[in-house]
């Protein structure tokens, strides 16, 4: 493992979130920003001269005005993939193409279509990448598939996750957020996050039946979506998204009830661990019930990746994990379109992986 490799770091788009990752990169010293590249160059340059300090030793960073020019650069060796969701699985394929690295912002495709051609990108690709599923990487999160892994509410056989995020007009994406073309819809481009944790804390899902409906008229989709799930081991859940909640604060739920108790976000009955108790106790810490992308926690999930690149350990969310949450969107918003069930089809079902790039 050498701790003295630095890696340089391209990244496309300069809004929010990309300066996220600009802080998250500045904090590792194992990686510098190398360029930036946007639609806008006004805002690529202002990224490159806010972090140019921290960009560690090499030459200055680059600012283009093309894609393809920040791929050509050889200078990068992982391409920060922060563009509108409709850019991500192509921005991401022709990263994979250039054999870059990749940390890819959610959701990863918006249609079946480019799923597919994405997954395929995947397995032939020589390189590896990390998803911005970043409730993963939440303490709370963490704890809690601890508490799961030592059984202390029992089997879960009811699982819960919803996300509820009233869009506002004053959210920085929000003129491109309200149109399908461009955002997929609501259980893709936010639910999506409920989606990968029902994965990630309770496993795959077999079928889901949804329904959607609307309560506001600025967004072109229906911007609340709510799904009954079958998890491949039997047991039942829920899913939700929705952005229409704009008169109360963002939430998002998480519901695990087993056989020897409950967990309810932060609050755990566990008769296993405490006997006689009468009532449900709070778990210590943070829960994850912020919009805002400054209280995300991209620098443990880009610290883990760097750390998996070092050692060739796994990385917590890659893409090919990732779009096994994303076929869970996609089926629901296919069930709320057609008012029919949609099945999943089991990971040993799908073509296997061949490159680093999905591991």
């Amino acid at each position: 493992m050498d701790r003295h490799r630095v890696f340089g770091v391209g990244i496309r788009g300069a809004g929010q979130v990309a300066r996220q990752h600009a802080e998250a990169i500045a904090a590792n010293p194992q990686l510098r920003l190398a360029a930036v590249c946007s639609r806008s160059r006004e805002s690529a340059e202002r990224l490159a001269r806010e972090f140019a300090g921290a960009a560690k030793e090499g030459p200055p960073v680059s600012v283009f005005a093309h894609y393809p020019d920040l791929l050509a650069d050889a200078a990068v060796d992982i391409v920060s993939e922060c563009m509108p969701n409709h850019l991500h699985a192509r921005e991401a394929i022709a990263a994979f193409d250039a054999g870059k690295h990749l940390i890819l912002e959610k959701p990863v495709a918006i249609d079946r279509e480019e799923l597919a051609l994405l997954q395929d990108a995947c397995r032939r690709a020589g390189t590896r990448s990390v998803v911005s599923f970043v409730l993963r990487w939440h303490p709370l999160v963490a704890t809690i598939r601890g508490l799961l892994a030592r059984g202390v509410i029992g089997e879960p056989y009811f699982s819960g996750f919803d996300y509820w995020h009233g869009i506002k007009a004053s959210f920085p994406s929000y003129e491109w957020i309200r149109r399908r073309e461009f955002a997929g819809g609501a259980m893709i481009t936010g639910g999506c996050h409920a989606a990968d944790l029902a994965r990630h804390l309770k496993g795959e899902v077999a079928e889901v039946a949804a329904y959607s409906t609307r309560a506001r008229d600025d967004f072109d989709y229906p911007t609340t979506v709510s799904a009954a799930v079958k998890f491949r081991d039997g047991t039942l859940g829920r899913l939700s998204a929705s952005l229409d909640g704009v008169s109360f604060p963002y939430q998002f739920n998480i519901d695990l009830l087993g056989t020897r108790g409950a967990i309810r976000d932060n609050r755990l009955f566990s008769t296993e661990l405490f006997p006689g108790q009468k009532d449900f106790s709070l778990i210590p810490g943070d829960t994850p019930n912020s919009g805002s992308v400054a209280h995300h926690p991209f620098k443990r999930e880009i610290d883990d990746f760097v750390d998996a690149l070092l050692t060739g350990a796994p990385v917590l969310s890659d893409v090919a994990d990732a779009c096994r949450s994303m076929e869970i969107c996609l089926a629901i918003t296919e069930s709320a379109q057609s008012g029919r069930p949609v099945g999943i089809a089991a990971p040993e079902d799908l073509p296997a992986a061949v490159g680093k790039g999905a591991g």
